[in-house]
């Protein structure tokens, strides 16, 4: 997926936003805006992907600011997902069969995607989480959920790549779905801190290895799948996956650039009109779509 015009501005509040979360130093905030701006003049065109943009601006702040601007953020969300787990837990269980239980659990997964602080015209509450969750099946604009069974129930294994700290929580109750299913789930963070998306150590924090079969990294702190950066280890594994679930838009707006080799479900909310316009559907609605191999 190529950049939109909104893109820029998009990338651009963003950024002003980490830093002023990193730095409550003007100078070094008015500093950081001109580089951001520099390096988006020099990287910002018709050509580019929004996630390969966006880790280059988040790397920026956090070697100008020499702090990871969500740190703090991320703990908070990962306590707000782990308040209500065994409430939503409890939602899945009381659905009457295998079918019904797995589709609640991917519908959380993709409502669970309106974890994020920061993207462009937005606010995050728990509150809103709920909402979405108690409103999930209405907010469904792309539903290939039974597809998505129908595949799990045949593939030995799957990759299941993370999004947000917070969100990897309730992700943790669509894996234990697909596990009960006879699919082997290996869950994957992020190598190093980039955005708000989760890491080995966020991982740790919410015990995501007490449901995955392991936990690897990408090897590299990039938004989404960037093969100039991320490790050849987990390039490897994605090349050989037979099933892969990929979780946000930073997943989606990288993937989508190059032909999946697997079938590959996309989960997320679109939070912008940007990726909302690529799918095909309005902002603000929940997606369960696969993209298949030629």
């Amino acid at each position: 997926m190529k950049v939109s015009l909104q893109c820029a501005h998009c990338l651009l509040e963003r950024a002003i936003k980490q830093t002023k979360l990193a730095s409550d130093d003007p100078e070094l905030q008015m500093e950081v805006a001109r580089e951001m701006l520099k390096m988006l003049g020099e990287n910002f065109g018709p050509d580019s992907v929004p996630s390969h943009i966006g880790t280059e601006r988040d790397l920026l702040v956090q070697k100008m600011t020499g702090k990871d601007p969500y740190a703090e953020l991320k703990q908070l969300s990962n306590k707000m997902a782990l308040s209500i787990l065994p409430e939503l837990l409890q939602i899945v269980d009381n659905e009457d069969d295998a079918r019904s239980k797995f589709r609640k659990a991917a519908l959380i997964a993709a409502a669970a995607n309106s974890i994020e602080f920061d993207v462009s015209g937005r606010e995050f509450s728990l509150d809103e989480l709920k909402e979405i969750v108690h409103n999930v099946e209405e907010d469904l604009a792309v539903d290939e959920v039974e597809a998505f069974y129908n595949y799990c129930k045949n593939a030995n294994a799957a990759l299941y790549l993370m999004d947000n700290a917070g969100e990897v929580v309730l992700d943790m109750i669509l894996i234990r779905e697909m596990k009960r299913l006879g699919t082997e789930v290996y869950a994957v963070v992020k190598g190093g801190p980039i955005l708000n998306d989760a890491t080995r150590e966020d991982a740790e924090a919410v015990g995501l290895s007490d449901y995955a079969d392991a936990v690897i990294d990408t090897g590299a702190p990039a938004i989404g799948v960037n093969r100039e950066r991320n490790s050849e280890s987990f390039l490897e594994m994605l090349e050989n996956a037979e099933l892969v679930v990929a979780k946000g838009m930073g997943n989606f707006e990288s993937m989508t650039e190059f032909e999946p080799k697997a079938p590959t479900v996309h989960i997320m909310r679109t939070k912008c009109a940007p990726v909302a316009g690529h799918v095909g559907c309005a902002e603000n609605k929940n997606v369960v779509m696969i993209r298949k191999p030629s």
